[in-house]
């Protein structure tokens, strides 16, 4: 498949038909968010923290009764590097697991991975503040969650990944997965890096278990190649 399609719909290396709308929506979405701080900044530094304290994720706005900061975290992000990053890995994986599930599933999983990947960045943020009471934006975590799905739908297709973004590599999809759970873990464990590991490892929780539950079959003779690196960094 080929990622780099810029119209609303393209096909498939097997001759089917993408849907991205959802996808395009997601993007926009992002793109939105970060414009709209953008202007804060410009206009009135203080109103950009109050609108990041109030919409980033963190114990103490959760504890504040901000449930709403488990999706708004999701659509935040800590610089341009950080949203191209994930912008370029939901245009990639988006249209192949929105064709696969559906457009209003595909919406779901990414927004429930998010979740609980948040959910879990919290419990870390309670039981350790310390290593992860920092407050956390980011896509990584629904993200996380269309990987897993992909990586259980279409466990023996090969991503097209760039290694530190220069070295192209094709790797079985199930590997791709394996290889970032150990990644999540090893970096929650070890609290490295500005990295929020924890809602990586809870959005791919989230976006397996969707998977599972929906019980869904592949649709699609091929899965799609992706260029983008499989981590970011979303903790500020």
């Amino acid at each position: 498949m080929h990622p780099d399609q810029s119209s609303s719909s393209a096909k498939s290396e097997g001759g089917e038909k993408l849907e991205r709308y959802a996808t395009i929506v997601l993007i926009v979405l992002n793109i939105a968010f970060f414009a709209y701080e953008l202007w804060l900044k410009q206009g009135s530094p203080l109103r950009r923290y109050q609108f990041e304290q109030t919409h980033a994720l963190s114990l103490q706005g959760f504890r504040q009764g901000a449930w709403w900061q488990l999706i708004t975290f999701q659509f935040l992000h800590g610089g341009w590097i950080h949203l191209l990053m994930n912008l370029l890995l939901l245009h990639s994986l988006g249209p192949v697991m929105e064709t696969t599930l559906g457009r209003w599933r595909f919406l779901v999983l990414y927004l429930v991975s998010g979740s609980v990947g948040g959910v879990l960045q919290l419990i870390g943020a309670w039981s350790s503040p310390a290593y992860f009471g920092a407050s956390v934006v980011g896509a990584s975590a629904g993200l996380c969650g269309l990987l897993a799905s992909l990586a259980v739908v279409y466990s023996e297709e090969r991503l097209r990944l760039l290694i530190f973004f220069i070295f192209p590599m094709e790797i079985r999809a199930k590997f791709v997965l394996l290889f970032t759970v150990l990644l999540s873990a090893a970096g929650a464990v070890f609290a490295v890096g500005a990295v929020a590991h924890l809602a990586h490892l809870g959005g791919l929780i989230g976006g397996l278990w969707c998977i599972n539950w929906w019980k869904i079959e592949p649709i699609l003779v091929s899965a799609p190649a992706s260029p983008s690196p499989l981590t970011s960094r979303n903790l500020r």
